[in-house]
């Protein structure tokens, strides 16, 4: 069963599942009820289907069968289920990643650490953030998962991850800090990561 770790704390809950079957070993799974929704149709690539299902199938596993996700113009997933309100989804190469919170909105961004983000790292750090990088291959994607992350979080649209979103350079502990600053003000928050299987996991926990 590739539901490969779980990671709890108050009120919510991680799941990681990995991607060691195939679409057709994963559609037996569903009803044909579920392979008709709208969402799971309009993908033409493999990749993208096996994500769906892995991803339903990783729920269920945290909580339940009875649940059901859609999602707004932006992107963002809704969660309707009697205990969880909140939730946010994220794909690697090898594994899907989900969080879940009872009352407060989550973002969580995966990716694999051999990913190359030399050629983009001047459009999402700053100045600042650039000196504290450096040529550091892990700290590259550390930034972009947490930047993701708070993205995913505050659900705005047309984010600029340089000068929007920043993050401390104190990131030497699993937890540190990130600011989201828009028109309205600074929202600060506390990121959580971890390195496991040649991939970086950013998840971020807001407020009510």
């Amino acid at each position: 069963m590739p539901l490969f770790k779980t990671i709890s704390f108050p009120q919510g809950i991680i799941g990681l599942w990995q991607f060691t079957e195939s679409t057709a070993d994963l559609l037996p799974n569903f009803s044909s009820e579920e392979l008709e929704d709208p969402t799971f149709l309009k993908y033409t690539h493999e990749k993208r289907k096996l994500e769906w299902l892995a991803t339903r199938r990783l729920i269920s596993q945290l909580i339940g069968p009875d649940f059901a996700i859609s999602y707004l113009e932006t992107g963002k997933p809704i969660l309707q289920h009697d205990r969880f309100q909140h939730i946010s989804i994220s794909h690697s190469r090898d594994f899907a990643a989900v969080i879940l919170h009872e009352n407060q909105s989550v973002g969580i961004d995966i990716e694999d650490t051999s990913r190359d983000f030399s050629r983009i790292e001047k459009r999402f750090l700053s100045d600042e953030e650039l000196a504290v990088v450096g040529n550091n291959p892990l700290l590259q994607c550390l930034y972009w998962c947490a930047k993701e992350a708070v993205f995913k979080l505050v659900d705005d649209q047309g984010i600029d991850f340089k000068k929007q979103i920043h993050i401390s350079e104190d990131t030497t502990n699993n937890s540190f800090q990130g600011k989201f600053i828009s028109e309205l003000g600074v929202i600060s928050v506390q990121l959580h990561h971890e390195y496991f299987s040649g991939n970086c996991m950013v998840w971020v926990v807001g407020k009510k």
